[in-house]
């Protein structure tokens, strides 16, 4: 049977590639690749796999490629993003050079949107995913390319684009292989057990959010059943942690009752976290995910000003906002509130507005990100055409770079200060400290909270430097 690498290169920071979005891990959490996992359940019904996460094993560049030359693969699927891709070519041109060079197949969001380029500039790149949940990628494999509807490639002396719309409604895959991954290399900031690992429920995003780079991707939703059989198989292994990184958990309510109603039945010994929208909370809905094993939601909160939250078309006001948070605080489940400063428009008035805020509806952990042009979104459109962006900026992420957005009235060293500022003000509040060290449980919660917390201030010191 041939054998197909899964690889997450090794790069100089903790990239986070997934989902097409991609960035740097603020702290020491690292999770598995829902893209990856994906792949690994549909490759895995052809062909063998080796599944090599470069960043979760923190593995140098020489270590990573000490590896991979072990072993005769027929192609190598790997992930890149808009905040290392440049890295992530630099290494992948090493396998072009060796004598048994394997098909290359590129994964990420920085290949959606130009795939064309990509493939004329980098000659050894056979290939790039538009949909990682879609077989095509067995269709390629086999040479059966008339069928193929998301990918772009070589064939023949040219390169083809199929970029076919995904249709919404319910989709299923195989089981992915998790027992393949390095689970204990990854760590949660908010998981409670460990190990853990990651599933997905819904691809993309039925909103549309102007910064968000999941407002630019269709959304479809997987059946049920066969989520249900990815939890089994998940907690036969032994595992009782799970991150749910749909973007929005709950974007189809019906099937998210279904789904944690069916947990309660079978009684599957699972904890959980997952990212919802504060507007679509209510009290039936939060009280069967509780009883599933929920235990933190990761809310999009953005800002703390209206007027801002409108421009941007959140779709979600301060007052809902409130309410969510409240009824998160009423079930006993923790709080992850993601924060944007620098967005266009923001101020030194409305930056305060967000801290203030943050304080107010009193998240369990802020998450307070730079505001970055994602390929794609409206934002990035907007940057270009006003000026707040140069268009050769290809590569940055939201927590770690130094900003790219450069607007009058918010200058990128006046996001870089007020993120940084954000960061301290909230976490090293008495009343912050205590309630983190009374809330931390377990061997497993102290490490993750000492470890992140070390980060957390290293990185809102920082003192950022204009490129």
């Amino acid at each position: 049977m041939d054998k197909i690498l899964l690889l997450n290169p090794p790069g100089d920071k903790l990239f986070q590639r997934d989902m097409y979005c991609s960035g740097v891990s603020k702290a020491y959490y690292y999770w598995p690749s829902i893209d990856m996992l994906v792949l690994s359940g549909i490759l895995g019904q052809e062909y063998d796999l080796d599944i090599l996460d470069a960043i979760a094993e923190r593995l140098t560049p020489e270590d990573s490629w000490e590896k991979i030359q072990q072993c005769d693969y027929k192609a190598v699927i790997f992930l890149t993003g808009i905040a290392s891709w440049k890295q992530d070519f630099a290494f992948i041109a090493r396998l072009n050079k060796h004598k048994r060079s394997p098909l290359i197949i590129g994964n990420g969001d920085v290949l959606l949107y130009d795939a064309k380029k990509f493939l004329n500039e980098y000659d050894y790149l056979d290939a790039i995913l538009f949909d990682y949940t879609s077989e095509d990628i067995l269709l390629y494999l086999r040479g059966d390319f008339g069928d193929i509807g998301s990918m772009a490639f070589r064939n023949g002396g040219g390169i083809e684009v199929r970029k076919s719309k995904i249709m919404p409604g319910e989709f299923s895959f195989p089981v992915p292989h998790h027992e393949k991954f390095p689970l204990k290399k990854y760590l949660l900031a908010h998981g409670r057990r460990f190990p853990f690992t990651t599933v997905m429920t819904n691809f993309g995003c039925p909103f549309s959010c102007s910064f968000c780079p999941a407002s630019v991707l269709s959304f479809k939703y997987r059946a049920v059943e066969n989520v249900m059989e990815e939890l089994r198989y998940v907690t036969s292994l032994g595992i009782k942690e799970v991150f749910f990184t749909d973007f929005t958990f709950e974007a189809r309510r019906q099937n998210t009752l279904k789904l944690c109603r069916q947990i309660v039945k079978e009684n599957l010994d699972i904890s959980w976290a997952c990212s919802s929208r504060a507007n679509s909370l209510d009290e039936e809905l939060l009280g069967w995910m509780k009883r599933a094993g929920c235990h933190t939601m990761l809310l999009g909160v953005e800002n703390g000003d209206d007027e801002l939250l409108k421009r941007y078309s959140k779709g979600v006001t301060k007052n809902q906002i409130r309410k969510g948070f409240a009824l998160c605080r009423k079930f006993k489940i923790r709080t992850l509130g993601h924060f944007i400063i620098g967005l266009p428009g923001e101020t030194e008035e409305t930056a305060r507005k967000s801290i203030e805020f943050a304080k107010e509806i009193d998240c369990d952990i802020a998450s307070f990100n730079i505001a970055v042009p994602a390929l794609g979104t409206s934002l990035r459109k907007a940057a270009l055409k006003h000026g707040w962006l140069k268009e050769e900026v290809m590569e940055f992420d939201a927590s770690e770079a130094y900003p790219t957005l450069e607007t009058p009235e918010f200058s990128r060293q006046q996001a870089w200060e007020w993120r940084n500022r954000a960061v301290r003000e909230f976490y090293f509040r008495p009343s912050y400290l205590f309630k983190a060290a009374v809330s931390s449980k377990s061997l497993y919660q102290w490490k993750v909270l000492i470890l992140n917390g070390w980060a957390v201030l290293k990185s809102s010191i920082k003192r950022g430097k204009s490129r």
